[in-house]
């Protein structure tokens, strides 16, 4: 185990001898981003005055520092016409995704902003799931109210909707974070007064199969970047990081310097 001690000038020594910037992909080369997405769990979803709500915990790892964050995202339903032989395709749309913590900017949306969707394709038939999912379709399109739709729900009922949709979003998301397994395509963004840290763009979107439905999501883009400005102390420091590890001339001395800044923030917010 690496002492804690020893640990900020490890990761700075990794960060200063790799060939690539701090920019990169998951999935592309030995470098460690300053700042990383390591987990995004659905915790539960939650049916509350006529809303759907997710509540998840985001485990971002910030120069070595495992923080996690949670956050409550609204959920919506729809439905749209499937194909013959199936029934109506249920439509779950997350977010976006919108964290930010001191100007460390964490971004997940459908790469234009909006929130991510998800097509859920159930069989007719296919057992009590697929049965619920193409009821609820099927009255959305009839134009009855979601929240009428799920108050009329038994508990059971309620419970089977609310964990399927915690499943596939986990699903999703497992998908997402996961280093291989996933044709994505790296871009680099340009932030105004801010710096770029990671930028992971699925444009095609996900497709999988899970509960026996069929999933397929729109685009789906993880930005990371840090802004600078008034009280953005952590994104202030983040850019400065960055702006060292992009000028070789700098000594290992001063990147040191920023990164213990860095975690001696982390300690003051008790992260």
């Amino acid at each position: 185990m690496v002492n804690r001690v020893l640990f900020p000038l490890f990761v700075v020594g990794a960060l200063f001898l790799a060939t690539a910037p701090p920019q990169r992909a998951i999935a592309q080369g030995p470098t460690q981003p300053l700042v990383d997405v390591t987990d995004i769990v659905v915790d539960s979803v939650e049916f509350v005055n006529g809303q759907l709500f997710a509540d998840l915990t985001v485990t971002l790892d910030v120069v070595g520092r495992t923080v996690e964050r949670e956050l409550r995202i609204p959920l919506d339903l729809g439905g749209t016409a499937g194909a013959p032989g199936q029934c109506d395709i249920l439509n779950l749309a997350l977010g976006p995704i919108d964290l930010d913590l001191l100007g460390l900017v964490v971004e997940l949306d459908d790469c234009e902003g909006g929130p991510i969707t998800v097509d859920i394709v159930a069989v007719e038939g296919g057992g009590l799931l697929g049965d619920l999912l193409c009821g609820i379709a099927g009255d959305l399109l009839d134009g009855i109210n979601l929240g009428d739709i799920l108050g009329d729900l038994t508990d059971v009922e309620l419970g089977m909707l609310t964990r399927a949709i915690e499943d596939v979003l986990n699903g999703v998301l497992d998908r997402v974070l996961m280093a291989s397994g996933v044709a994505a395509q790296v871009s680099t963004a340009s932030h105004q007064g801010g710096c770029d840290i990671l930028m992971l763009d699925i444009p095609e979107g996900i497709s999988l199969n899970l509960l026996g439905l069929q999933v397929d999501t729109s685009g789906i883009c993880l930005d990371i970047h840090a802004e600078r400005g008034p009280g953005n102390l952590l994104g202030n420091l983040l850019c400065s990081l960055t702006g060292l590890l992009n000028n070789r001339g700098n000594n290992v001395g001063g990147q040191l310097a920023l990164v213990q800044n860095i975690l001696r923030l982390l300690d003051r917010l008790g992260l």
